[in-house]
């Protein structure tokens, strides 16, 4: 472990780290979504709203942006699982199994470029818990493009 990585480490044990709040507002994502669908466009701004409250956290706090950017992933898997059980109870079968397939190979993707990052972030001399923001960003993102998938492509499903 680096010297700089163990003092920072050390620095965060010594003292309580703020907690940020990153739940995310599922709700007010499916109405950004359907008012992008009225529109006829793709909802990618509705990702990037979401996470402005994790992404403001000032560099010098990569604990604490970690933290916030996991707790919102477990919102948006919290989304998931519940637009699939919907997804499972009202559509047909079959139209349940594609969503899913879709929703897996999605996740997959995206995940499998988080971890590219990283392995690529610790061939470099970037801090450890800078990498582990980045990771965290990336799986929160990867979480919520997924979600936001997900609803778009089940939209007319009602």
């Amino acid at each position: 472990m680096r010297l700089r990585t163990a003092l920072g480490l050390a620095a965060l044990l010594a003292g309580p780290v703020p907690a940020a709040a990153a739940e995310i507002d599922l709700p007010a994502v499916a109405a950004c979504v359907e008012a992008h669908a009225a529109m006829g466009d793709f909802p990618a701004p509705c990702l990037a709203k979401t996470m402005a409250e994790c992404r403001a956290i000032p560099p010098d706090s990569p604990a604490l942006a970690s933290q916030c950017f996991r707790e919102a992933r477990e919102s948006w898997f919290d989304g998931i699982a519940a637009h699939m059980a919907e997804i499972r109870k009202t559509a047909p079968e079959e139209i349940a199994a594609i969503a899913g397939i879709e929703l897996k190979y999605d996740l997959m993707a995206d995940m499998t470029q988080c971890d590219r990052m990283e392995e690529l972030a610790l061939v470099g001399p970037g801090a450890a818990e800078d990498i582990q923001r980045q990771k965290d960003t990336c799986a929160a993102a990867a979480a919520g493009k997924a979600y936001i998938r997900l609803l778009w492509r089940s939209r007319n499903l009602q």
